[in-house]
């Protein structure tokens, strides 16, 4: 099908209610120590990097209530290490598309970053505050976890850092993607994939290599975290303005690859939402009773970041201060209630990049 011209910032007037409330049967539940531990913390740290200024959006973006609502079991100083590391991520992640179409110096940092997180602290380092603060982060993260721990934290930031450049390559062309291949990238690109990695050895516990890449458990982790990057693709579309980035979305990719309008796309867009945190319950049904413990427990906790990811989208000055267009989100609540498609039903999306999760909650 010809790929037809579509905005996803047109007549969004209408399309909500002033109130919505969203699928998410995970209570949101806090850190005991409160994001206060990690807020303010976090934010004198990235500013003592240059990264951002006092008093800036990104200090009061809420990224400390992320934190300790996706990892409410996080042990000590991991925490706020984590927080540390989420400033980091999403201030790289602005100033990657601060370059636009000039992808060469893109590519020339990530592969200095890379090396920060594997050389050791004594190898030389150019005098770029990205990185600087990079090798501090990791020191920092290094006196957190064990070894081990770090090493899978490590590998998966490689990928993260890889797809960021995978999602500004789809933003020089002249079409969007489509749902499978966009959905390949997003995974990676979203960042998930670090915090998954992060949240046992974070809690004092650890996952081997083995157990994290189990069909299954893979299958759970990321039917955890895709759902979090489709509530995160719809509040980006209101604040981004990149080049090319409104056209790499999941919304635009569903609406153009199914030669559908703005309200059927999206329609479309919340049933997949619904569908997936769906499979993600039944997936973590089998996990819970699993004989491996570490497994278990993974199981009952991760799902955490599905109410911290709504939480923060409907909070974060990150979103609601940067709008570019005139439309102001309704009100979010949560619900165990899902509206657009029944628990029950576990027949696959027509999307086989995804459509296997399905098929590991019988093995």
């Amino acid at each position: 099908m010809p790929q037809q011209q579509f905005s996803p910032l047109q007549d969004l007037d209408g399309l909500f209610p002033d109130h919505l409330a969203i699928f998410c049967p995970i209570p949101l539940t806090f850190h005991p120590s409160g994001p206060s531990a990690y807020e303010e913390p976090a934010a004198r740290w990235a500013v003592g990097h240059q990264l951002c200024t006092p008093g800036s959006r990104m200090t009061r973006a809420g990224f400390g209530r992320f934190i300790a609502a996706g990892m409410p079991h996080i042990t000590g100083e991991a925490g706020l290490a984590m927080t540390y590391y989420t400033y980091w991520a999403l201030l790289w992640d602005d100033h990657l598309d601060s370059f636009a179409g000039n992808l060469a110096p893109v590519i020339e940092l990530t592969a200095e970053a890379n090396r920060v997180m594997y050389e050791p602290a004594a190898a030389p380092l150019s005098d770029d505050k990205w990185l600087t603060s990079l090798r501090d982060l990791r020191g920092v993260m290094e006196r957190c976890l064990s070894p081990d721990g770090m090493e899978m934290v490590r590998s998966e930031n490689t990928q993260w850092m890889g797809a960021q450049l995978w999602k500004l390559a789809m933003q020089q062309r002249t079409a969007p993607p489509s749902v499978g291949e966009y959905l390949r990238m997003r995974w990676p690109k979203c960042g998930a994939g670090p915090l998954a990695a992060y949240t046992a050895p974070g809690a004092g516990y650890l996952l081997s290599p083995a157990e994290l890449y189990d069909p299954a458990v893979r299958a759970f982790t990321l039917s955890v975290f895709h759902p979090c990057t489709i509530i995160n693709d719809l509040m980006s579309l209101f604040k981004e303005e990149s080049p090319g980035q409104r056209q790499v979305n999941i919304l635009t990719a569903v609406a153009t690859e199914g030669g559908l309008g703005l309200p059927d796309a999206l329609f479309r867009v919340w049933e997949l939402y619904e569908r997936m945190v769906g499979v993600m319950l039944r997936l973590q049904q089998r996990l819970l009773v699993d004989p491996r413990p570490a497994v278990a427990r993974y199981a009952a906790e991760l799902p955490q970041w599905i109410p911290s990811t709504i939480d923060f989208s409907a909070n974060s000055a990150r979103y609601l201060e940067t709008r570019k267009v005139s439309f102001t989100p309704p009100a979010i609540t949560m619900s165990d209630t899902p509206f657009l498609w029944d628990q029950s039903d576990l027949t696959p999306p027509p999307y086989p990049d995804i459509a296997w999760w399905w098929q590991q909650c019988t093995r």
